[in-house]
């Protein structure tokens, strides 16, 4: 595409496509709509996976769905045997233990336009993940949990501008939170899941001084 939004497009009806006839994957599995949207979060994480994005989705449009699979299956747990980690299921266990909604399938059709408009290619993949929880055993702890930390010492909290999955306005969000003169924000302007884990020395340097000298950092500190 000659554009960003050329690019985005020719994604979502590659989706669309796959949704009504899946592509040969790695044998004998079919890539679905589901598995290729999950192979594209998975390369989103690192800027180390774009080049197998790339790749991927060249593959895809030619009808070949096996490094989109390998990706998705990376992203699940599932190793070449067939045999899965217990990640996803800690991750839903974990996240209908904290959340009290459960949503129905009523309840989701009715959003999904608006997940649609504020994402044409994640909006349905993100709109029906809401009902992991329903018929969950186990209520859930709290609608919105009560973060504040009145009178705690400051709460250094990193934020990355390029994170895929968790939004640098999350940060922000739970500085205000936790509390005026708690909540201490440190911005990392770069790509990926995290941040510590970048190799930043910037924001090591920042979080290796709060955990192990006590030195909290200046508010509203930049690393990039």
């Amino acid at each position: 595409g000659d554009t960003a939004q050329d690019v985005k497009n020719r994604i979502v009806k590659l989706l669309a496509d796959l949704d009504k006839k899946p592509i040969p994957g790695i044998f004998p599995r079919q890539l679905t709509q589901t598995a290729a949207t999950n192979g594209i979060a998975q390369s989103l994480y690192s800027k180390d996976f774009w080049e197998y994005l790339t790749a991927g989705l060249e593959e895809a449009y030619d009808g070949d769905g096996r490094i989109l699979m390998l990706l998705s299956d990376s992203l699940n747990g599932r190793n070449e045997n067939g045999e899965y980690s217990n990640l996803t299921a800690a991750n839903v266990a974990i996240n209908c233990a904290d959340e009290k909604q459960r949503y129905s399938v009523d309840h989701i059709q009715r959003k999904v336009p608006e997940f649609r408009a504020a994402s044409p290619l994640f909006g349905d993949f993100l709109a029906w993940g809401m009902i992991s929880c329903t018929d969950w055993a186990v209520p859930g702890a709290a609608e919105h949990p009560d973060v504040s930390a009145p009178g705690s010492a400051p709460i250094l909290v990193v934020g990355n501008t390029g994170d895929p999955a968790t939004p640098y306005e999350g940060a922000r969000s739970m500085v205000d939170a936790l509390g005026k003169g708690v909540g201490v924000l440190l911005t990392y302007k770069g790509q990926g899941h995290g941040a510590y884990d970048s190799k930043n020395k910037c924001v090591q340097d920042a979080v290796n001084g709060y955990l192990l000298d006590g030195k909290v950092p200046t508010a509203g500190k930049v690393c990039s």
